[in-house]
């Protein structure tokens, strides 16, 4: 059996690495670059690097030289030769001047490959009319020729808007010289001359596949979370924005390898050094001694792993990207047990139990009715703990949206309000924590994190809201469960009004109606599948807190109800008897 699995994965090996041996495709066009007229496709799937002799691109006979590859994947742009030194090998020292997109590599240096797609070359000045002037070469780590001197066969359409071939007009059409893949840990060369000067390159450009594991530059808990917030800030910042070039990465200040952890830091963000565009991207498997998650591919589509809810014991986090599933980063890591989860505290809790269990057979029949109520003041402290642990839920599902949101204008490269986003989250995040310490709060405060929490999600949805309370109600007395609302006001966002963006309409009332109050929480949206809605994260736990707090209540109960109303979804709570 050892033999057979050694056999299979020798064979996987062989097959995978033949995968990855040296490919040239000259002899047809990319669909994705050879359809797309306007680069909105090419934008999306591939980054571009290019390289030109001089920082103009409208001298003639100076040559702009483009690669396009996947953009799933990225080191810092920036400071990706500092971060793989290898780059610098392939390096185009000959260059004087020369110029690097914000976002993607310099063409000085060799670019980087992180996957099997490869690399595609292209060459702005050279087109059917004056192909016959240029020959171009591709050499294997600046050494091997493993395409010799070729003419040029394949044109699409220009990307870059170039003078080059006529300084009179622009470049209409571009030299296309194929689709290259080459092995992990080699480099290729492509070279182009004119015809008439063989001894002299006109320009070059450089490839380098490179074997790669994820790095974890830092590691939070969920106190920690304004620090993670400024180091999400401070790296997707637009560096054209900010003459600070240093390496967010290698910020000592924000970002800490702890790797011991306290009972209560059981939520943990691990956070990456690479840029990611795709959550298929990153793949975990959270090792805990015999037992394992196995490899899931990540929740987020970017740089960090969110582990939630964590046991106390010894954990190993595996991370791999799946473009190199071969390559793995481990990061040992433990969470301490509180005193009561230690063996001997179990021990000791179970002799006490069992004590007490024999107290009360031999007392039973003398103070049945002290038992009685002892009974019920159990069950109303278990209702109230179970009240707790339900309202604690809220926080991580509306941090999980708000990242959403985060990452939505991130993707929109909407900056600007990104930023507000990130700074309003974070007051909107330290007013929900001081609510969640307590079990009621007034309906003043209630409005305030409705609030704060709509402003951020109209600026990315740009839709309408109003909160409004009669005169009869005083919102700075009256007390309500506290963070209550914010899950139905969220997902009559997220459901109803998120997709009508500025025609989205949502109001939120308190009305009194004899000694009850109602709360109306109404939308526009387009309706509700019943059996989805009430399934929901947030409208199911809502659910559960009504059920246990009317458990608890004295005198006073509360009701939920969902429907259409003139093609309006509203959510109705009744507080039977609370203004009494």
């Amino acid at each position: 059996m050892r033999t057979l699995i050694i056999t299979i994965f020798f064979l996987f090996s062989q097959i995978y690495c033949h995968a990855q041996k040296l490919e040239m495709n000259l002899d047809s066009i990319s669909p994705i670059l050879k359809k797309d007229k306007n680069g909105d496709s090419i934008r999306k799937y591939f980054s571009n690097a290019f390289y030109s002799r001089e920082a103009t691109f409208i001298k003639q006979n100076n040559l702009l030289i483009s690669a396009f590859f996947s953009n799933k994947l990225a080191v810092n742009y920036q400071h990706a030769p500092m971060k793989i030194p290898q780059l610098k090998t392939y390096s185009n020292i000959s260059s004087r001047v020369y110029m690097q997109a914000f976002d993607s590599y310099s063409g000085k240096y060799a670019v980087p490959i992180f996957d099997s797609t490869g690399i595609i070359v292209t060459v702005n000045g050279i087109n059917p009319e004056n192909a016959q002037l240029y020959d171009f070469r591709v050499l294997e780590n600046n050494k091997k020729v493993v395409l010799p001197w070729t003419k040029v066969k394949l044109f699409v359409d220009s990307y870059w808007m170039t003078k080059i071939a006529d300084s009179s007009k622009i470049d209409k059409v571009t030299a296309y010289l194929g689709q290259f893949k080459a092995d992990y840990g080699k480099a290729l060369t492509f070279q182009v001359r004119q015809t008439n000067l063989p001894d002299s390159i006109n320009t070059s450009l450089s490839a380098y596949w490179v074997k790669w594991k994820p790095r974890v530059v830092g590691v939070f808990t969920f106190s920690q979370l304004p620090d993670f917030l400024l180091t999400f800030k401070k790296q997707w910042g637009d560096p054209r924005e900010t003459k600070d070039n240093t390496d967010w990465s290698k910020d000592s200040t924000l970002l800490k390898l702890k790797k011991e952890f306290h009972y209560n830091e059981n939520n943990l963000i691990f956070y990456l050094d690479d840029i990611i565009k795709s959550k298929n991207i990153i793949e975990y498997n959270l090792v805990k001694g015999k037992d394992s998650t196995g490899w899931t591919v990540n929740d987020f589509d970017f740089n960090l792993v969110w582990l939630k809810n964590l046991s106390p014991g010894k954990y190993d986090l595996k991370i791999r990207y799946s473009v190199q599933r071969m390559n793995v980063c481990s990061y040992p890591f433990t969470i301490q047990a509180a005193w009561y989860q230690t063996l001997w505290a179990k021990i000791g809790l179970s002799i006490l139990a069992l004590l007490a269990i024999g107290f009360i057979l031999l007392l039973w029949r003398s103070k049945k009715q002290a038992e009685q109520l002892k009974a019920q003041g159990t069950l109303k402290q278990m209702v109230q703990t179970e009240l707790k642990s339900i309202r604690s839920q809220f926080n991580p599902h509306f941090v999980f949206n708000a990242l959403s949101s985060i990452q939505g204008l991130i993707t929109k490269n909407d900056s600007e309000n990104a930023s507000k986003y990130l700074i309003e989250f974070s007051s909107l995040m330290r007013d929900s924590l001081k609510a969640s310490t307590n079990e009621f709060v007034s309906i003043s405060t209630e409005i305030k994190i409705l609030e704060n929490y709509l402003n951020l999600e109209k600026l990315r949805f740009g839709f309408n809201y109003q909160i409004e309370s009669t005169a009869q109600i005083d919102t700075h007395a009256i007390e309500i469960p506290s963070l209550f609302l914010q899950p139905l006001v969220e997902n009559a966002v997220k459901h109803g009004i998120s997709s009508l963006q500025e025609n989205g309409k949502l109001s939120v009332s308190f009305e009194k109606a004899d000694n009850d109050m109602l709360v109306l929480v109404t939308d526009n949206g387009k309706g509700f599948n019943e059996q989805d809605v009430f399934n929901g994260f947030g409208l199911q736990l809502t659910k559960e807190r009504i059920k246990l707090l009317n458990q608890t209540l004295n005198d006073q109960h509360i009701e939920f109800s969902m429907k259409r109303i003139n093609n309006n979804t509203q959510i109705m709570i009744t507080f039977k008897n609370w203004l009494i």
